[in-house]
């Protein structure tokens, strides 16, 4: 009989993995967020926040816009953290958190921003050559809860 059982409990903790795994892949296509990298920010930003246990752990914005435009934007191409003198942008301004672009070029500016962000001078000289230009620019402030699907629709509003 043990024999039987450990062929069983193994059989089982095999289904329960794979079982696993499938809700998690689901989980995280149906949100687009892939679970394991907000796992890993999550233990890290625990680890060194010295938070208690009854703290509130929150997926960074940018973590979201990156899977969200990786997984429901194919047709456009991103990047991070773009100096604007990368794009022919002034020199001291803050560099773009995603240049979102097109088979035409650059369509969209995103920033992640604090909540005084918006009166830096750097800030100013990245937006104002991102109107000048004509791209669009949109900002998402950090420290706001920016549902995925909030993301989404702002997203879809600018592409």
């Amino acid at each position: 009989m043990g024999i039987l059982d450990n062929l069983l409990k193994k059989g089982a903790q095999s289904l329960a993995g794979d079982l696993a795994k499938k809700v998690t892949d689901t989980i995280s296509e149906t949100l687009g967020v892939d679970l394991k990298e907000v796992a890993e920010t999550a233990k890290e930003e625990y680890k060194s926040s010295g938070s208690d246990a009854n703290s509130q752990i929150t997926v960074p914005v940018s973590l979201k816009l990156r899977n969200i435009l990786g997984n429901q934007f194919p047709e456009y191409t991103f990047a991070e953290n773009v100096d604007p003198v990368s794009v022919g942008g002034p020199e001291g301004g803050m560099p773009y958190s995603f240049a979102v672009s097109g088979t035409d070029g650059i369509k969209l500016f995103i920033m992640i921003i604090g909540r005084n962000t918006c009166t830096h001078k750097d800030y100013k000289l990245s937006r104002a050559f991102a109107e000048e230009r004509g791209i669009q620019f949109i900002n998402f402030i950090e420290h706001f809860e920016n549902k995925v699907s909030y993301v989404t629709q702002r997203l879809h509003e600018y592409l």
